[in-house]
């Protein structure tokens, strides 16, 4: 038997991404770089011969828009939103330029200031599980955020990821999830 699979994608790119501004959870709508990106990116995922079942994103605007252009190219309509699927929260620093930060120097900042990884972690792994129970046995197109992906996708797959670009996808099987949902804790160590 094959193993499902649950295919994230982070967004396109915002004016925000742009500027290296912390996005968070402030809803910053894509821009028209951010729409091709999302376009080229279903038509690269319609031409891989893969296939998905089940479109869902988090209720961001940049993400529902991009799941959206995605959904149009590989046949899919956004099934559903899932709220943690949402951004890490940096609270009072979202809006902060961190044009000037090394990726190592913004990780850490966002680190001090935001939700705590392990949060973020435990929230990931418990949405992805419940996308897993709300569509047992299907491969999962799930449009979210890149500190969200990152840091998730990274604790399932047992290995520090780099940051992502928008509009890059990330996939992890189903078994990868129950896994590290089932670990002490409900993460994986």
């Amino acid at each position: 038997m094959i193993d499902s699979s649950l295919s994230l994608i982070r967004h396109g790119q915002t004016d925000w991404n742009f500027a290296r501004w912390l996005q968070g959870r402030t809803d910053i709508p894509l821009n028209d770089t951010g729409r091709r990106q999302a376009r080229d990116v279903g038509r690269e995922l319609a031409a891989s011969g893969e296939h998905w079942d089940v479109l869902v994103s988090s209720p961001l605007s940049r993400a529902r828009e991009t799941a959206d252009i995605i959904g149009a190219e590989v046949g899919l309509k956004l099934s559903r939103m899932y709220d943690d699927l949402i951004e890490r929260s940096f609270g009072d620093i979202e809006g902060r330029d961190c044009s000037h930060m090394s990726e190592h120097e913004r990780h850490a900042f966002m680190e001090r200031h935001g939700e705590h990884t392990a949060d973020l972690v435990a929230r990931g792994v418990a949405v992805l599980r419940q996308i897993i129970d709300d569509y047992p046995g299907r491969n999962v197109m799930i449009v979210s955020h890149g500190s969200f992906i990152r840091l998730t996708a990274g604790h399932i797959m047992n290995r520090k990821l780099r940051s992502l670009e928008n509009g890059e996808v990330v996939t992890v099987t189903v078994e990868q999830v129950r896994q590290a949902a089932s670990a002490p804790g409900g993460v994986a160590n």
